[in-house]
């Protein structure tokens, strides 16, 4: 099996379980910076001290040796760009709207 078959797409259940087994580390959501393939949504963990570690990182080309960037809990209107809390947000599948008129616009609707 290979390493991106192993790991894509569970992060965040990797990380729950290296938690489980040492409760004193962090749940980090945000994103890794990958050389080769961007920005990707990302689970990783912290420790109380700030140190990063990733149990899936094999499955990035770069293999953990990219950016981290934690989620600030800001989501950016896809329609007009405005910047809005996550808990503000309306999601439309993989699109994200500040209200409902830039989501009827997004899809060509008035």
């Amino acid at each position: 099996m290979s390493d991106y078959s192993k790991y894509r797409g569970k992060c965040k259940e990797f990380v729950d379980a290296l938690i489980k087994k040492d409760p004193s580390l962090i749940a980090v959501r945000g994103h890794y910076i990958d050389v080769l393939w961007g920005k990707q949504q990302h689970w990783w963990c912290k420790t109380p001290e700030g140190n990063i570690i990733d149990p899936t990182c094999l499955q990035f080309p770069t293999k953990g040796t990219g950016k981290y960037v934690e989620f600030d809990g800001m989501c950016t209107c896809s329609e007009c760009g405005k910047q809005i809390p996550e808990e503000e947000t309306l999601f439309m599948g993989n699109y994200q709207c500040c209200s409902d008129k830039c989501c009827r616009k997004l899809v060509g609707l008035k």
